[in-house]
């Protein structure tokens, strides 16, 4: 992998842009909240007038996400009222089009990719005023943008992924990879190292780095690769393996991907264990089974399969527990808060029974059911979202709403 310095260039940043950084990833370092523990009421609803809600940060005051479908959009909401502060729609050459990952915020400015379906870029816009500040790379479909430390992290269709100044846009650093492939990217920051997935071309004389799908891990200053990880399926050892959730937790990356976990050393890229398939009855006999959704919930990771939401033991890669029921694994809207879990579907329903867009709360230690909402929507039994939680409360996005749950 080969490391260059260069430039993007931007616009010029309007003075007094601070350049202290908020993280606005899921699984970067945040302030202690509280949980939302007893039955919510629906606090607040925003409606700017379309269906689909992308991932939304939460900065300050200032709820931002996008809109999915349609025309496109980035919506900056004020947290107490509702009321749409600013509205910000790029136009390309492609015309307009959605985001489909959460912004990431740095001190008063707003990263995003934007049409990553066409031609598009990654945009940042001023936090107060939503007004366009500078233009940077041409992201792949999908990919998420991380914040850290003043830098902005995005793969782009150049086969390269970018470290950016989020306050002026310069290119900082950029290390190559593949235009092949199509590994969605997510990459996660913590502490002085950034995690991405990608596909990567053969080290030419190593065999052991084939051309093929990675994870890496890059110095999130200097974008020198520390180590790379070439996940191999067992039971396809030819196949490539997008490793296209991961969670980074104490000393561990954990990914789940077809019906196996996987778990790398975070110093060394080594595996922690060789990749263990996830065994569950289903359709009438035991078999591998897909987890989606995966968090980290401190001893164990969760995540659910259509007919389970599953703990897998962080040690030892076994089942911890399970909670049999109906999920809908394309929308499992799960989080953690301290010791409490949320997620969506049906606790103890049976195969063919109603999977509806019920929201639940489960204290980790009991396994408790704490709570469970649901609210009228335009379509029967629509889907929650996502979820992001904040001090006793939870924003999530459900049909044509924005709901505030306290």
């Amino acid at each position: 992998m080969t490391i260059s310095m260069g430039r993007w260039s931007a616009c010029g940043l309007a003075a007094g842009v601070a350049l202290s950084t908020v993280v606005a990833l899921a699984q970067t370092d945040r302030p202690a909240i509280q949980p939302l523990r007893s039955t919510p009421t629906e606090a607040l609803t925003v409606n700017p007038g379309f269906r689909d809600w992308s991932p939304v940060t939460i900065a300050g005051t200032t709820i931002i996400g996008g809109n999915q479908t349609g025309g496109g959009g980035v919506f900056a909401i004020d947290a107490a009222t509702g009321k749409v502060k600013w509205t910000v729609r790029p136009v390309f050459n492609g015309g307009t089009a959605g985001i489909s990952t959460a912004p990431g915020v740095s001190g008063q400015v707003v990263v995003f990719p934007f049409a990553s379906g066409y031609p598009g870029a990654v945009v940042a816009v001023s936090l107060a005023t939503g007004k366009e500040l500078w233009r940077g790379p041409d992201p792949v479909v999908d990919a998420a943008v991380a914040v850290s430390a003043g830098l902005a992290y995005i793969m782009g269709k150049d086969g390269a992924f970018h470290a950016l100044d989020a306050a002026t846009g310069h290119e900082q650093w950029k290390a190559a990879l593949s235009t092949r492939g199509g590994c969605a990217s997510a990459p996660i920051v913590r502490d002085d190292t950034v995690y991405v997935t990608g596909h990567a071309d053969a080290t030419p004389g190593d065999s052991t780095k084939p051309a093929g799908d990675y994870l890496v891990a890059l110095d999130a200053i200097t974008g020198q690769e520390r180590w790379r990880y070439h996940p191999v399926a067992p039971d396809a050892p030819l196949q490539n393996v997008c490793l296209g959730q991961p969670v980074v937790s104490a000393d561990t990356v954990f990914a789940s991907e077809t019906t196996f976990l996987y778990a790398v050393n975070r110093a060394t890229g080594k595996e922690h264990w060789k990749p263990l398939e996830i065994r569950r009855p289903s359709e009438g006999r035991e078999r591998g089974v897909e987890l989606h959704g995966l968090v980290d919930a401190d001893t164990v990771l969760v995540g659910m399969t259509s007919e389970y939401l599953m703990a897998i033991d962080k040690t030892t890669g076994r089942v911890a527990w399970d909670l049999a029921g109906q999920y809908n694994v394309s929308s499992p809207s799960i989080a953690v808060v301290g010791r409490v879990l949320y997620f969506q579907g049906s606790p103890g329903a049976k195969p063919g029974e109603l999977n509806r867009g019920t929201l639940h709360a489960l204290d980790l230690d009991t396994r408790a059911v704490l709570w469970s909402f649901t609210r009228p929507t335009g379509e029967a039994n629509w889907p929650f979202g996502h979820v992001t939680p904040f001090d006793g409360g939870l924003w999530v996005d459900s049909y044509q709403a924005l709901v505030k749950l306290r």
